[in-house]
């Protein structure tokens, strides 16, 4: 009993840490290699920290900190005692990373630095940003940062939502870079910062709804149809796919007709399709799904 009980604390305990360590690795190496060397802010309390060590010289991972501590305060009453730890330990591991980092020389070779064209390092940075993000949002919940400074106003003024407030903390700071980036330089290279935060932006914003909706999209069909012991046949024969009968009453004509329901894959719309087209008078719908489970998956 007492050994169970100590592998069910294990366990939570390692679903607690492994996501604060691998999300607070993977986005000290975004900042470190692509954000900070290629001179853009990625949005959030990352960009900022990055913009004030643009501004002062001091590591961000400095400004990290002072700005993660008195978050986690207000993430603690405002989100929850979870989610506050987990993701303000991330982002602390996160700060002492990118502090160490600058005492290994190796790092200094890691730094992506192209000479023109820094929309790579946008859109790796963006990459690595998103999965972080996604890390931490499957884990607790919240990312922290600018998400719990958009729940406090969401407090306040219940009429706004976290996550259009949270697009406009995002805004706020790309629209700072223009100021502090490429200072007394002409208005087309003041700009770019301003777009490489917006590419990295919208890459973080995909990568975590992609990692976070599966990569195993399907679709679900629904078919109205006066045929379905021969197209139910045809499904599981041709797609080896499960198909679901459901009755069901037009309420034009009245007449009794079958409903199936059935889950594919994306690359076996056309073959469903084909399939459809030997029955007339057969409706079909079909909707995206994001993420699917049980036997379907093998």
């Amino acid at each position: 009993m007492r050994s169970d009980k100590v592998r069910i604390v294990l366990r939570y305990l390692w679903a607690a840490v492994l996501p604060v360590i691998v999300s607070g690795i993977v986005r000290a190496l975004a900042i470190y290699i692509f954000v900070t060397p290629n001179d853009f802010a990625p949005g959030g309390v990352n960009g900022v920290a990055v913009l004030l060590e643009e501004g002062t010289g001091w590591n961000s991972g400095i400004f990290l900190i002072m700005l993660n501590v008195p978050l986690f305060f207000v993430a603690f009453f405002l989100l929850g005692k979870y989610g506050a730890v987990i993701s303000t330990l991330s982002m602390l591991l996160t700060s002492g990373l990118l502090i160490v980092f600058d005492y290994i020389p190796a790092m200094q070779y890691l730094c992506y630095q192209p000479q023109s064209n820094h929309i790579l390092a946008a859109i790796a940075g963006g990459v690595l940003l998103g999965a972080a993000l996604a890390i931490m949002l499957k884990s607790c919940g919240t990312s922290g940062g600018t998400t719990v400074l958009a729940s406090l106003v969401n407090k306040k003024f219940r009429n706004l939502s976290v996550s259009g407030m949270t697009a406009v903390f995002d805004a706020v700071v790309v629209f700072a870079s223009f100021f502090v980036y490429n200072r007394g330089m002409g208005f087309t290279d003041k700009l770019e910062p301003v777009l490489l935060a917006l590419v990295s932006l919208f890459v973080t914003s995909k990568v975590c709804d992609v990692i976070l909706q599966g990569f195993k999209a399907a679709y679900r069909f629904e078919i109205v149809t006066n045929h379905p012991e021969e197209i139910s046949a045809e499904i599981m024969q041709r797609l080896h796919h499960g198909v679901t009968e459901i009755n069901a009453t037009g309420m034009y004509s009245h007449e009794d007709r079958a409903l199936l329901v059935c889950i594919i894959r994306k690359r076996q719309i056309g073959e469903l399709q084909r399939i459809l087209k030997q029955y007339p008078e057969t409706f079909a719908s079909f909707t995206p799904a994001s993420e699917v489970y049980g036997k379907f998956l093998k």
